[in-house]
């Protein structure tokens, strides 16, 4: 009898977590750098007398893990990893005021005899630029404008800040009671509330705003409700010239954390970690299908 094929593992072709209650998946990574499983045992060693090498070893407990380094962020990751909750907003070829404004310090922006609303003007959507803003109180009557960064400072409307504070607006804007006033260059327009117009020097309110998009998808984490869904994974080799390929399937995994970095000229890779645990149904914790090529 002729010897068998080399097995040869070669790549990595894709990631997939499902859900264990109906195995349905939650989505595919496959923009990925790889991914490994891990087993390795805690060993009771036993010593005696004056021989300075172990009588006897036994394997205690076996720490079981799953790592991959991903290159693609889906929703369900977060959700999966980082116990996060997302809400979608819909593509809007015009842009979203996704945020409404709401007050920070104090109550007088966001009242009837304050801000009403933020809107997007009409024809102007070309001028928006993305971003949180935040209103201040100059006056009983006016306001300014301030932004958190400038990444979409050239679309439309050329803009640069007025000073290192980060405002927008050369000269402070007047609330009309039951009107809309431009903030001017961004696309936008703040309308005030029914009431006589009263604001409170010095408080403020934000809002936030993403110019034309595909979608939106809001991330939040940390909630005190968090929980980490236990999953199953399903990772597949590339498959070879011979058209061998290599399955790993996970039956009941759990993973908590994974880092998300913002650094020069690089792209963000998180490293996820998914501790494997023990499937009552399955008797096993995951099961290796290796098949050869034909």
């Amino acid at each position: 009898m002729a010897l068998s094929t080399n097995r040869i593992v070669y790549g990595v072709h894709s990631i997939t977590p499902y859900a264990r209650a109906d195995k349905l998946p939650f989505g595919i990574l496959k923009v990925i750098g790889g991914g490994a499983i891990s087993l390795s045992a805690e060993f009771e060693d036993l010593f005696g007398g004056s021989n300075k090498f172990a009588w006897a070893s036994e394997a205690k407990t076996i720490s079981s893990e799953f790592t991959a380094t991903v290159k693609s962020m889906p929703d369900f990751m977060f959700e999966l990893y980082l116990g996060a909750t997302v809400s979608t907003t819909a593509a809007a070829a015009l842009g979203t005021v996704r945020q409404a404004i709401t007050n920070v310090k104090g109550t007088s922006m966001v009242a009837s005899t304050g801000i009403a609303s933020v809107g997007i003007k009409a024809a102007s959507e070309a001028d928006l630029k993305d971003g949180i803003y935040v209103v201040k109180a100059v006056t009983a009557t006016t306001y300014d404008v301030f932004i958190m960064t400038d990444i979409a400072f050239d679309k439309g409307a050329d803009v640069t800040y007025e000073d290192d504070l980060l405002k927008i607006t050369a000269t402070p804007i007047t609330l009309v009671q039951s009107a809309a006033a431009d903030i001017p260059n961004f696309g936008l327009e703040i309308t005030g509330d029914s009431g006589v117009i009263a604001l409170v020097t010095d408080d403020t309110a934000f809002f936030s705003v993403s110019a034309a998009h595909g979608g939106i998808s809001e991330i939040t984490i940390g909630k005190t409700s968090t929980t980490f869904p236990q999953h199953g994974l399903v990772a597949l080799s590339q498959k070879r010239a011979d058209d061998s390929l290599f399955e790993i399937e996970i039956f009941k995994a759990v993973g908590a954390g994974f880092p998300i970095s913002l650094e020069e000229t690089v792209f963000a890779i998180p490293e996820l970690t998914t501790k494997l645990l023990y499937d009552e149904v399955e008797d096993a914790i995951a099961k290796i299908t290796a098949s050869a090529g034909a």
